[in-house]
């Protein structure tokens, strides 16, 4: 009976991991067929930039993800505070903020002849210059702000289902909280943190938005250059390529990291983790830090938006085009979500239910609609 139900399942994962490799087997066949003229041209003068600019980028806010992700997830789940649950919700707003709208809002922010230049200048001098947004750390900055929820929300969940008797125990052997931390709980959150980064790192890796508004050179924003500005499909192609292997390799080392950080509850007893208070000062460092990255991640941004809104200029747009806009976008967002809740589903379901290794492909190549840019794939 179970092969029954089954059996239709398998042959829908199947299908759909074949839809959704269609693209990247087109990518394939014309990058491996393209004159290797092509490719030593490529690699004699682009392709060496392109992917220390790209790996360095996805490095660099894997590493701000990290941090920030852990540490408002371990402050919202293990410490008491006015407005905890607030800011629980908070912290996900980021995601409501397409990257290329945060690299717009920071380009004005941090650009030339922007607020914060002309602070700066007021202090400094009129000749002194802050950093550009349109570099690497201008970037880094932008996309790390976007995607930590990313971490957020996985070592969140990681932290509300642990087992706190682990830590119970290190701290009755007289271990410090901050050695209980480093040696006990990260080590259980590896795993979650890891599929964080694995997202992070995709979402970084195939997002054109942000670095093409920035000008930043990366794989993405030279696909995009090839494909709208020379019309070069094959040098397109080569890159994507590129760009899937790149992307193929993050996700087998956090496969592996993953293999290599199993940990299991060895007690039947399970304790939920208790939130500590803080004094007054400590709430407020607290309160600040996390108002702190809200802030800039989504309140400051968002705020700019309505001001500028509210410009006469911005209300002539109100026609019709625009409501037209609106509801284009959320009959779409609702489509494309409830098309992947459906898609998924299934997917999830063999995965984790009769794992094979059949199965467990189907699910992984899922993972190319993040390792494909948007233009490639359409």
């Amino acid at each position: 009976m179970r092969r029954q139900l089954t059996s239709p399942l398998q042959l829908f994962a199947l299908a759909t991991a074949g839809i959704i490799l269609l693209p990247l087997g087109y990518v394939t066949s014309q990058a491996l067929s393209a004159d290797p003229a092509v490719w030593s041209r490529l690699w004699a003068t682009r392709i060496p930039e392109l992917l220390f600019n790209t790996v360095s980028l996805a490095a660099s806010v894997a590493i701000i993800t990290l941090f920030l992700g852990v540490s408002t997830a371990w402050l919202v789940t293990r410490v008491e505070f006015p407005g905890r649950r607030l800011w629980e919700g908070a912290l996900v707003l980021p995601l409501a903020m397409p990257t290329y709208v945060l690299a717009y809002v920071y380009s004005y922010i941090l650009g030339f002849g922007g607020p914060v230049e002309h602070v700066w200048q007021l202090l400094a001098g009129p000749q002194a210059r802050i950093f550009s947004p349109h570099s690497y750390w201008g970037a880094t900055l932008v996309m790390a702000l976007d995607t930590f929820p990313f971490v957020y929300l996985l070592s969140r969940s990681a932290l509300l289902s642990m087992n706190v008797s682990f830590e119970e125990v290190a701290r009755a052997s007289g271990v410090s909280r901050l050695s209980t931390l480093w040696r006990v709980t990260l080590p259980l959150m590896r795993p979650s943190i890891a599929a964080g980064i694995a997202l992070v790192i995709l979402y970084v890796v195939s997002d054109f938005g942000a670095v093409s508004l920035l000008r930043y050179q990366t794989l993405t924003y030279a696909v995009f250059q090839q494909m709208t500005g020379r019309s070069d499909n094959t040098a397109a192609s080569i890159l994507s390529l590129l760009l899937v292997g790149l992307a193929l390799i993050f996700l087998i080392t956090e496969r592996w990291f993953r293999q290599k950080s199993r940990f299991y509850q060895t007690t039947g007893r399970y304790r939920a983790p208790q939130r500590q208070r803080y004094g007054w000062l400590g709430t407020a460092a607290v309160t600040g830090y996390l108002g702190l990255i809200v802030g800039a991640a989504f309140a400051l941004p968002a705020a700019l938006l309505i001001q500028w809104s509210l410009s006469p200029e911005a209300q002539a747009t109100l026609d019709s085009r625009f409501f037209g806009f609106v509801w284009n976008s959320g009959v779409l967002a609702a489509s494309a979500a409830t098309g992947g809740v459906l898609i998924g589903l299934p997917l999830a379901y063999l995965a984790s239910r009769r794992p094979t290794f059949l199965n467990l492909s189907c699910l992984q190549a899922a993972y190319a609609g993040y390792v494909l840019p948007g233009p490639v794939a359409a």
